[in-house]
């Protein structure tokens, strides 16, 4: 079964993060758990509607926020239009990103 580390893969020049986005939400959160039911994704909430890409710069202003890194080094590599999204944050390893994670969502 997957596990929370599953999705935070290398990638080149950063980390891949596969997330599932619940878009207009009471507030941004993230992490938001993890389902290995959710095809092994992170959760993340964010208060923007999924409408004209609203939810999308809400995902990127939301992990920019929790990785304190700029958020024109995150970009979304797949999933513009749907809630499973693959987003690769430049200039952090996964080794970083991991440690982020661990107090979080260690069970």
């Amino acid at each position: 079964m997957a596990t929370w580390r599953d999705a935070v893969q290398d990638a080149p020049g950063g980390v891949r993060l596969l997330l599932e986005v619940s878009a207009g939400a009471k507030e941004n959160r993230f992490p938001d758990g993890f389902n290995a039911w959710r095809e092994g994704r992170i959760g993340i909430r964010v208060r923007a509607p999924a409408q004209e890409g609203r939810a999308n710069e809400d995902v990127i202003r939301t992990l920019g926020a929790f990785f304190e890194h700029p958020t024109a080094r995150i970009h979304i590599e797949a999933g513009l239009a749907d809630s499973r999204k693959t987003v690769r944050v430049m200039g952090i390893d996964r080794e970083t990103a991991m440690q982020r994670f661990s107090s979080i969502l260690e069970n």
